[in-house]
Parts: C-alpha cells; structure tokens; sequence
C-alpha cells in the first residue's frame, strides 16, 4: 500500500527542518558566530554577555590572539585583573608581534607597580615595534650610593641613574615617604643629599623624555648619635718630680675641654690645642670632648702631682 503523497511531503519537510535545524546549531557554535556576537556585546559594553561568547569562539582557536586580547580586555574593564592577565599572557606568549596584547597587559602591571612583570614578558617582545613599547613602562628606579639601614651618624646619599637608562631621564625623590612622582617629588639636581639624626625614608624613581615615571626605590635611614668616647691622655696622671707636657687624643670630630680644677669642663672651660703643662702642685685634670652634634662624653679625671727636686 502506497503512502499517500502529502505524507512523504511531511516526511521531507520534516527532514529538511531537522538539517536546517543542524546547520543553523552548528553555525551558532562556529567562532565566527561567536566572535561576532561578543564584539556586538562589547559595542553595547554588556562585558559580561561578550565574555561567554568570547569563551566560545575560544573553542575553537585555543591560541587565536585576538579573542585572548579581548577577554583580557574585558576582565580589565570589569576590575578582574588576575583574569584579565591570565588571557593577557596567553596572547603574549601566543604572538610575540602582537602590539595590542601587549600594551594593555604593560599598563596592568603597571598599575599594580609590578615591574618583575614586566621583565618577564620582555622575553616574548620579537618585533622591535613591541620592544619600544617597554620604554614607557619598563623604567628601572634609580641607584642609591648607600643603603638604608641604622646609622650613628649622618649620611650622605647620592642618586644616580641605572646602568641601562636614557641619558635624558630624569630623577625625582622624596624624604618624607610620599610617592616621587607628580606634585610631590624634587628634581634631583646631582646634589648629595645629608640625611641627619631621626628616621628618614627616601624615595626616588626616573622619568623619561615622554614623562612617564617607572619603578620606584625606597630606602629607610635610621640616624641615631652616640656620644664620643672618652678622649685619651698621656700620661695618664702620676708623680713627677720634673716639668711634664699631657698630650690629649679623641676622636677627629670632637673639640676637647679641660680643666685642673676638678670640675666638669665644658664649651667655656679651655680649649685643648696643644700639649699642656703640669702646673706645680697636686692638681685633677678633667677633661671632656665634644663632637660636632654638640655631644659630650663622660669626663675622664686623674691626678697630677708635679713636685721639682
């Protein structure tokens, strides 16, 4: 029995629906499907709908630079920066010539002031096109003369540009922990800056031509006096039957004060400038040094007795 006609046109109606049906689902699986829809989402700025889009078409290309630069893109705009850097580095590492996978990965690095970053992708940069991009980004800080730590007396520090900068970079510091760059930092003009008693963090970092400022370097000083040592007296008190000269020796910074009548000596007291005599008699010579910060020392005493045969 024969089927009648209208039902073998069911039939093929109903298996061409199914093929367009399949046709249709396997174009909106293509990448160019999806990459269409996730630009069309991100022209809405509707990130969150490209994204999934964009993850789709990924499927597709594992590598394709351009859909990896677009996600990270996207994870930036949507403040997801581990993400967006996750793609982002997947696109660098996919092509080394690709300027705009760069470029936005540099300024999230960037932002996060993490230049160890920045050289590590500096291995992926094959184009010299990709390499100048570095130059506004990958600005080593300058060079201190001294590191931070403790000290007993002042610093004289200097900064000087790294090994590898421009020589039309330029330098800018702070000493008072505030960022270098914009309104707070000072040109440095190659003057040694004189770092005194109390606690004093530097902090430096390089222009370039274009003005851009790079990494910055800190060091903290912490200056705290001590006072001089006692200074040294030869001889060292005594008898004596004949005229005797006390030689003095302290420190090169410190200014030495005696006197023979056993009392503390001080600025007023006598300036020790060349051997002194023993005066006739039993006498106590006391004697003090002063360092340039105004310090004193304990007061060394001893006793003199000078008697001719």
């Amino acid at each position: 029995m024969k089927k009648p006609r209208h039902l073998k046109l069911i039939i093929i109606l109903a298996i061409l629906i199914v093929l367009m049906g399949f046709v249709y689902y396997r174009y909106t699986q293509s990448f160019s499907y999806q990459y269409t829809a996730a630009r069309q989402a991100d022209a809405k700025k509707d990130y969150d709908a490209a994204i999934p889009h964009y993850l789709k078409a990924l499927e597709s290309d594992q590598n394709d630079v351009k859909v990896l630069c677009a996600l990270g893109n996207d994870y930036i705009r949507l403040k997801r920066p581990g993400m967006a850097e996750n793609y982002l580095l997947r696109a660098v590492k996919s092509n080394g010539s690709y300027e705009r996978a760069f470029e936005p990965l540099l300024k999230l690095y960037e932002s996060e002031a993490a230049y160890n970053k920045m050289e590590d992708i500096y291995q992926y940069a094959e184009s010299d096109q990709v390499k100048t991009l570095f130059k506004d980004y990958l600005i080593k800080p300058p060079v201190f003369s001294v590191d931070g730590g403790k000290f007993s007396d002042d610093v004289t520090l200097t900064l000087s540009l790294p090994d590898d900068a421009d020589d039309d970079y330029q330098i800018f510091y702070t000493t008072d922990g505030k960022a270098p760059n914009g309104v707070n930092g000072h040109l440095y003009d190659g003057t040694s800056l004189y770092l005194t008693e109390g606690q004093t963090k530097v902090r430096a970092v390089c222009r370039n031509s274009n003005g851009k400022f790079g990494e910055v370097a800190s060091e903290t000083y912490t200056i705290k006096y001590v006072k001089p040592d006692e200074p040294k007296v030869s001889p060292n008190g005594g008898d004596f039957t004949k005229k005797t000269k006390v030689k003095i020796n302290a420190a090169s910074d410190c200014t030495v004060y005696y006197s023979w009548k056993n009392q503390k000596p001080d600025e007023r007291s006598k300036k020790y400038t060349k051997e002194i005599t023993v005066p006739k008699g039993y006498h106590v010579l006391s004697v003090v040094a002063i360092d340039r910060h105004g310090l004193k020392s304990k007061t060394y005493h001893m006793g003199f007795s000078y008697y001719p045969d």
